[in-house]
């Protein structure tokens, strides 16, 4: 090692008596103890596990991909490690950092100049495309300096249940907490890490009321883009189950994959159209096509996301919407679809080599599982998925999704609720498993009420449904605008794909007399993976 030992821990021993760090005593701890075992040769001991266990005193069951602690102290570590170089220590002589997706510390010798140049090379905030947050400490508004503790934990509870989304980077609080920053720093170091959205509110707590103002800016235009206040009556009883409520609302219409962020990012990308697709490019493309469905919008998701591989080979999340865009292809029987059989299993086995610990990759596993027809080990993957608690959200409302359609209706259909009475976007095409829900039952009044939510024009499966569950109904003059949208589907696949196997299956519904909707519904879903029981 070119630095000297004691020259290390003399710095650590210096940073940990930082304004950043002094009070962070878990923080420090994490620190020294990867410190130590880098300078002793054990790189290899520091995984998540061991950090947890001998750090933060965790049981030996410990299991780091089900418990973010780790990762979430080692985020907090590096913007605090980040933040003392910027602001306090141009001059020390060695910088320690340590790189983001691993524990491993770096060190090298500081360069003042490389400080200097980096702080004075202006930042073109309309190149920030990546969901970049920071949560600005919430204001007490109460008049009650003894209720600074609530506004505060209320910032930093959000900021948890932010990190849980694993398509944002948030920044934690410290900047933004220091009395000592003048705004102007504080404006530096949000534009000098990239941050683009920042949230920022206040909290105002009496013996009978809590009442939350929050509000989402986006920093390139310094732009509102969003802003809400919840009001709730509250007991002593019931105050942590309230904050929790808000937080879990406020972090799915914020952060989820249907939220204004990657929503606002998306559009920024469709329409702005940057000159580097890079990975989070790719990722926004395929939400993109996950809430239109259209087949131009599967194509150029899928030209990104291998534009995004074979650039970053080692990118989990990539792999894993990638099978899942086979998967579709598969199920829907588009060109290629004998091919997409074995492709959604191959990226979705790389997926959890390569990121385990992300829920996407999760429930990729758990479609590559659902169509190989693996039914124990798809149900023990969804158990694991949602153990992780995760918010309301695409890939937990998959899940739902999945589990009705393998026959676990009540549950399925349960989490499925859950998603759609959030204030947030879904997928439409759950719906498919809601009215399923009700056919079964042969409630075909709300099974109808369903499937007239299943607006996406370019599948087939919309006016299908609405077909069979109106001939139920016996309302035959409804049905010829869904029979005519079926026939306009037909045609446009018969051009792509001429053997498509649901082309005769549609040929067969059109063909049926409609009452007997149900024996064909038994046939269309019989189709491929798609299994569901009486």
């Amino acid at each position: 090692m070119k630095i000297p030992k004691e020259e290390i821990y003399k710095q650590v021993d210096k940073i940990c008596q930082s304004p950043e760090l002094i009070t962070k005593s878990l923080l420090c701890q994490l620190l020294r103890y990867i410190v130590n075992e880098t300078i002793a040769g054990r790189e290899d001991k520091i995984k998540g596990y061991t950090i947890g266990v001998e750090v933060f005193n965790k049981e030996k069951n410990f299991d780091p991909e089900q418990d973010p602690l780790v990762r979430i102290h080692a985020g907090r570590l590096r913007r605090a490690l980040k933040l003392y170089y910027l602001e306090n220590s141009k001059h020390d002589p060695i910088r320690i950092e340590v790189p983001k997706g691993r524990y491993i510390p770096f060190f090298f010798e500081n360069s003042l100049q490389d400080e200097i140049d980096s702080l004075s090379r202006p930042v073109q905030p309309k190149q920030i495309i990546k969901p970049t947050l920071a949560i600005l400490p919430f204001k007490n508004l109460s008049g009650d300096p003894a209720k600074n503790y609530f506004a505060l934990g209320f910032s930093e509870e959000l900021s948890v249940d932010l990190t849980k989304f694993d398509d944002l980077l948030v920044f934690e609080s410290v900047p933004f907490s220091n009395n000592s920053l003048s705004d102007s720093e504080r404006y530096n170091y949000i534009r000098n890490n990239g941050i683009r959205f920042v949230i920022e509110g206040g909290v105002m707590l009496t013996d009978t009321q809590i009442k939350v103002l929050v509000r989402l800016t986006d920093m390139t235009e310094g732009e509102q883009i969003w802003a809400e206040r919840y009001l709730r009556d509250l007991t002593a009883a019931n105050l942590i189950e309230i904050q929790e409520n808000i937080i879990t609302e406020i972090s799915s219409i914020l952060g989820s994959e249907y939220g204004i962020i990657l929503q606002k990012v998306s559009h920024d990308i469709k329409y702005n159209k940057p000159k580097q697709l890079d990975t989070f490019s790719a990722i926004s493309k395929f939400y993109f096509y996950e809430a239109h469905h259209t087949i131009e919008a599967a194509m150029d998701a899928f030209a990104a996301l291998e534009g995004a591989i074979k650039n970053d080979p080692n990118s989990g999340i990539a792999h894993a919407m990638i099978a899942s865009l086979y998967g579709n292809r598969y199920m829907l029987d588009y060109p290629g679809a004998e091919e997409a059989y074995y492709k959604i299993k191959e990226h979705a086995e790389r997926a959890m080599e390569l990121d385990p610990r992300f829920v996407i990759v999760r429930v990729a596993r758990t479609w590559y599982y659902f169509i190989y027809n693996d039914k124990s080990n798809f149900i023990q993957e969804v158990e694991k998925c949602l153990s992780r608690k995760i918010s309301p959200s695409l890939r937990l409302g998959s899940l739902g999704f999945f589990l009705s359609l393998y026959g676990e209706w009540d549950r399925g259909k349960a989490i499925i609720d859950n998603v759609i009475n959030t204030k947030i976007s879904y997928p439409l095409y759950y719906h498919a498993a809601t009215m399923l829900y009700y056919y079964r039952k042969k409630n075909y009044t709300n099974a109808l009420t369903e499937a007239m939510k299943y607006n996406i024009p370019a599948l087939f499966w919309g006016p299908m449904l609405r077909t069979a569950v109106l001939g139920q109904l016996n309302k035959i003059s409804e049905v010829q605008p869904n029979i005519s949208h079926l026939l306009q589907l037909k045609n446009r696949l018969i051009q792509l794909n001429p053997c498509a196997l649901w082309v005769q299956i549609l040929r067969l519904l059109l063909l049926t007399v409609l009452p007997y909707g149900w024996e064909i519904l038994c046939i269309v879903t019989g189709l491929k993976t798609i299994r569901f029981k009486k």
